[in-house]
């Protein structure tokens, strides 16, 4: 039910190359785009490129240009953090420098990481299961999945909600964590005064990344221009907010500051660079970031194959509408809006939305994956994409099972219990399977794990899952 990046490696490379072997044949391996821009007066893009085993510089000319660099570009630090940490004695890595030596980094030690997102949560179970002392997750502003998540096996996990390192110890392995809180005023997270010491031996960052653009001439980015981010301004002058299970609480809030909407962006039109259609993006928007790459790309294969766009005014009113649609969804308005957070903040610990088992809020997030997924459904429509998961307005059966499975698999984190027996091995792997999870296509149910997640070797994964 769960695979390896092994088998999802060797998935995808099984199916890019059922139907065309050679695919790869076209494809300049060890070499790195140095820049791209755009020549007006020929019509081209002018891309440079350099081997990286020969050192030869080549330029070449192009009538369309897809930048491809993925969300994870570039690994992103913090300086302040980066700074504070600088005198430590102990091993330091960024999540994407994890490698063969991962078991001897965390093995029998104390282990801080920054950060709580999939990462941390991916690499806080691998340090367990390598036999690591303890782990210790900064959680500054509790929204990642490792917040979230109720339970960690052997009881070897503390995560700390918002805690950031602001010094090392004279021994240069004590870490000072001071707690900081939000302050909408002044629109920063700011220190309370509260701190705690840590003793560690291996500090991770799991702080993210962030897209490379920077091969790019700046009229080629997306992000290039100041006006590249919604605002309230975009919104019509009598925009409210469709009603939901929170709107007799929270009645009509004010918009605030918009953070970047997760399915469109200001100056893209589907992909495409509204000032340049020629200039196409196909980067991760969605919580199902392999599906929505795929169906992107038959987007991009039709704007490419018709070359017809609509007017720039066309671009703009459907983009609008679609952040207006976004900001109707409680979960992406809660990501978007500062105002909205804010209010949502001050309910307290106690309020039916902190229980992810309240009917209420369960379908906060049944709604966030369906209109997900509605997105998927018209963009799949719109570019000839071989499966029909519904539309835009309203799912299929497929479709629907789809959001279901992705609904399942958020609350096999929110149910696991370290009051039960099982709290010692359990994690999300180790969930049964329920007849949401199987195929959409067969009706398949997912195999269950040979053993606890825990206990599992590579071996197991070999001997367990085939493919035809």
């Amino acid at each position: 039910m769960y695979l390896p990046r092994k088998l999802v490696l060797e998935y995808l490379l099984k199916r890019v190359t059922k139907n065309n072997p050679g695919i790869f044949d076209q494809v300049k391996f060890n070499t790195s785009v140095e820049s791209v821009q755009y020549d007006e007066t020929i019509s081209k893009f002018v891309i440079q490129t350099l081997d990286k085993e020969t050192k030869t510089v080549s330029t070449n000319h192009f009538d369309k240009c897809i930048w491809a660099g993925g969300s994870n570009g570039k690994p992103f630090i913090p300086k302040s953090i980066e700074l504070a940490l600088s005198s430590f004695k102990g091993k330091v890595m960024h999540s994407s420098q994890t490698d063969a030596t991962f078991e001897s980094d965390v093995k029998g030690k104390s282990v801080l990481i920054i950060g709580d997102n999939y990462s941390a949560e991916d690499l806080t179970l691998q340090a367990i299961k390598l036999g690591v002392k303890n782990v210790i997750i900064c959680s500054r502003s509790g929204s990642g999945i490792a917040y979230y998540t109720e339970s960690w096996p052997g009881d070897k996990v503390d995560v700390e909600y918002g805690y950031l390192p602001s010094r090392v110890s004279e021994d240069g392995y004590g870490v000072l964590l001071s707690k900081f809180e939000y302050n909408f005023d002044l629109n920063k997270f700011v220190s309370t005064g509260k701190t705690k010491l840590v003793k560690v031996e291996t500090i991770i960052y799991c702080t993210g990344y962030k897209s490379n653009f920077g091969m790019l001439e700046s009229s080629l980015r997306p992000d290039g221009k100041d006006d590249a981010s919604f605002s309230k301004d975009d919104l019509p002058a009598d925009w409210k907010m469709k009603h939901n299970s929170l709107s007799d609480e929270f009645g009509d809030i004010t918009v605030g500051k918009i953070s970047a909407p997760w399915s469109v962006q200001k100056n893209l039109y589907r992909g495409i660079l509204i000032s340049n259609p020629n200039m196409m993006f196909l980067k991760e928007r969605m919580d199902v970031p392999l599906f929505d790459l795929d169906v992107q790309t038959w987007l991009l294969l039709k704007h490419i194959t018709s070359n017809h766009f609509p007017s720039v005014e066309s671009m703009n009113k459907w983009n609008i509408e679609q952040f207006m649609r976004e900001m109707d969804d409680v979960m992406f308005r809660y990501q978007l809006d500062m105002n909205f957070k804010k209010r949502w903040w001050n309910v307290g610990d106690d309020h039916w939305t902190y229980d992810h088992f309240d009917s209420r809020s369960k379908q906060f997030y049944t709604d966030h994956y369906r209109l997900q997924y509605q997105i998927l459904a018209r963009d799949m429509m719109d570019s000839n994409y071989p499966l029909d998961i519904g539309s835009y307005e309203e799912l299929n059966k497929k479709g629907n099972d789809l959001m279901e499975f992705n609904v399942q698999c958020s609350y096999a984190r929110y149910s696991l219990d370290e009051e039960s027996p099982d709290a010692e091995w359990k994690t999300f792997r180790d969930c049964t399977p329920s007849d949401c999870y199987q195929s959409i296509f067969t009706g398949t149910k997912a195999a269950p794990l040979k053993h606890h997640w825990i206990d599992l070797s590579e071996n197991d994964y070999d001997s367990q899952y085939e493919w035809e």
